[in-house]
């Protein structure tokens, strides 16, 4: 039972990873025109690496990483090898500074969106004989409006955990006792 209840839940957060890339990348520009679409499939992400520990968060990283590029323009070594450097500076803010909240969620995001554009400019710069532009409209408006989406997929995330009874939902409590 055990092990059924983990492949619904990852099978499930795969289904929705695809769904929100495909409304990302079709059905947003019918709706709005060229306005740059938030980055969906990142806040999965982020709440994926906020929620589970190391070993099992960076294998549903990128299992969900490869399932949100088949909707991407962008290969998939250049996606692995950001979000590669993506995830470690992740874990290393989220182990220094960790709360369990929606604001917290919000503002992750926020400097998440912030940070994978980054880490893509650089990396596509390295690593691509035709590296991307800089866009920079397009990717304020992504990081403008990652964190205002992230608000009802964290409750819809919560949901499926709280539907699947998800285990090992991180929160490492020793550090906040005084000794």
């Amino acid at each position: 039972m055990f092990i059924g209840r983990k492949l619904i839940y990852v099978f499930g957060l795969i289904l929705f990873i695809l769904f929100l890339s495909a409304f990302q990348t079709v059905f947003w520009y019918q709706m709005l025109g060229f306005l740059a679409p938030p980055l969906l499939w990142l806040c999965v992400i982020n709440y994926v690496i906020l929620a589970r520990r190391e070993p099992q968060s960076l294998l549903l990283v990128y299992i969900l990483a490869i399932a949100a590029s088949s909707l991407s323009s962008v290969g998939v070594g250049v996606f692995l090898t950001v979000l590669f450097f993506y995830y470690w500076i992740v874990i290393l803010f989220k182990d220094n500074f960790y709360i369990e909240s929606l604001s917290y969620f919000i503002l992750l995001n926020l400097g998440g969106a912030t940070l994978f554009h980054l880490l893509f400019f650089i990396t596509s710069r390295l690593i691509e004989s035709h590296p991307t532009q800089i866009l920079f409209f397009d990717r304020m408006t992504q990081i403008l409006l990652t964190p205002l989406f992230s608000i009802p997929l964290y409750w819809m995330i919560k949901k499926w955990e709280r539907i699947t009874k998800a285990p090992e939902i991180y929160m490492d409590s020793a550090r906040y006792e005084f000794e």
